[in-house]
């Protein structure tokens, strides 16, 4: 498939959100959704504020594990990558702020773009597992809708699957592919570089960093729930914890492919969906769903702009290739050093 034709794919299905996003928008009651906004608990919303940053700051962690193994030892310019990357995220589709954190950590390290990539590979992997434990938790040990129930065996052996693939990792010596040399074709450079991403992947994987990245993980999705469910508490939304964990669950379903910037409007639409089917006001579900983007969205994009200001405002130009030259290191690098 050409890229042309995925960017068309990519703006259709877009459009095709943005159309089921318009149509459900004229079933709310939108006095009542801004009358549930404007009541909403200050402090409380402020403390679920506190505990979304904390699951930026468990992803931070868990990539900077990864890269310290292939040579980015700075917990800074990982910190600052990745909230650079989240608020780019937040602004455009189809996550290409994640291809972003690749460009900047590169062009401001020695490291190879394979290897960077590989690091947030993983990083991205064990977000998942932890998205996966979740679901498989959830349905077995709390009262969970069928909907999300049914899928408990599945994730488990999703997880199986992904433990045996570590098993393999492990198994395998990290430098089996180092010594393979491809003709310089398109093709043969496409194999190079799958190689040494996959030697960067064996390289990073050994079993305390796959532990501290669960934990990570954990960490991260446990501060999502308190996210949630802090919010729905500061609008007065009488949903309960399990209630919380349902629609973060089905919110999440498709975290890896962004619709919309931010996945603004679609996220809404599967709250409410959600929520109205576990017996709740469709249009106070909506209201919490806007207020749980605004607390996500809007102060991780201003903490961005405020500590990356060249990356966010200028993204565009830094797309080129991903393995710069030293001029644009030491560019890059002054410019992911500024911390204020």
């Amino acid at each position: 498939m050409t890229s042309g034709t995925k960017k068309a794919l990519r703006w259709a299905f877009s459009l095709a959100m943005l159309v089921a996003v318009v149509l459900y928008g004229r079933t709310i009651d939108w006095s009542a959704a801004w009358a549930a906004i404007r009541s909403a608990s200050i402090p409380i919303l402020l403390v679920a504020t506190l505990a979304n940053f904390v699951t930026l700051a468990a992803k931070a962690l868990t990539w900077w594990i990864f890269l310290r193994a292939v040579g980015v030892p700075s917990l800074a310019l990982a910190t600052k990558a990745t909230v650079a990357g989240a608020g780019l995220n937040n602004i455009l589709v189809a996550n290409s702020g994640d291809a972003a954190r690749v460009v900047f950590v590169t062009r401001a390290s020695q490291a190879s773009s394979a290897a960077v990539l590989a690091a947030l590979a993983l990083e991205r992997l064990f977000d998942l597992i932890g998205y996966i434990a979740l679901m498989a938790g959830a349905a077995f040990f709390l009262p969970m809708p069928h909907e999300v129930a049914r899928w408990r065996f599945v994730a488990v052996g999703v997880l199986l699957g992904i433990v045996v693939l570590f098993g393999v990792l492990l198994r395998r010596s990290p430098g089996a592919l180092a010594a393979t040399v491809y003709p310089s074709t398109l093709f043969g450079r496409a194999r190079s570089y799958l190689d040494r991403f996959m030697t960067s992947v064996r390289s990073i994987l050994t079993l305390e960093r796959i532990a501290f990245a669960m934990l990570l993980s954990l960490v991260n999705w446990a501060a999502q729930i308190a996210t949630y469910h802090l919010v729905a508490v500061a609008a007065h939304f009488p949903i309960s914890l399990v209630g919380s964990v349902t629609t973060l669950i089905t919110a999440n379903v498709g975290f890896l492919v962004r619709a919309t910037p931010g996945n603004v409007g679609v996220f809404q639409v599967v709250y409410g969906v959600t929520a109205q089917a576990l017996g709740l006001d469709k249009a106070s579900a909506v209201a919490v769903a806007l207020l749980l983007q605004l607390i996500q969205n809007l102060p991780v994009t201003l903490l961005a702009v405020a500590i990356a200001p060249d990356l966010i405002l200028h993204w565009r130009d830094k797309r080129g290739s991903a393995e710069p030259d030293a001029s644009q290191k030491r560019r890059a690098s002054d410019s992911m050093n500024r911390i204020p």
